[in-house]
């Protein structure tokens, strides 16, 4: 069964480099399940895939690979939210875009993430994480 699942920016770079250690678990959960992609996710996609390539197509063809998944915005509420937890926690600024992530994959259900501080913040929330 294919669920609704929010990509963190991690999983979008394994499931695109071959040659990564996650490379096949990463593209086998973009395949079978519903992907939210988060603009802030976006962004950071394609900020990281410039610096590691320099190759501006590569970017237009991920875009364009992109446009198979549902791109959400994230709206002031859940970016409010976000910000609002990681002051609760203490956590650091460095996590501010993970926090929004978190924020917007409590609204949908699930999150695909490599990251383990992410992880750890989802798992206390109970939220269901991928892979």
């Amino acid at each position: 069964m294919r669920h609704r699942v929010v990509v963190d920016t991690n999983v979008l770079v394994y499931a695109t480099f071959e040659d990564s250690e996650h490379h096949k678990e990463a593209y086998a959960v973009l395949q079978e399940n519903e992907i939210v992609v988060p603009r802030i996710v976006l962004y950071e996609y394609l900020w990281v895939l410039a610096r590691l390539t320099g190759n501006p197509s590569l970017l237009e063809l991920k875009m364009k690979e992109l446009s198979d998944y549902e791109l959400i915005c994230e709206d002031y509420e859940t970016v409010r939210r976000g910000v609002g937890r990681m002051l609760e926690e203490g956590a650091s600024l460095e996590m501010l875009n993970d926090y929004i992530v978190f924020s917007v994959a409590l609204r949908e259900g699930a999150l695909a993430t490599y990251d383990k501080k992410l992880r750890k913040l989802a798992s206390r929330s109970g939220l269901h994480i991928i892979p």
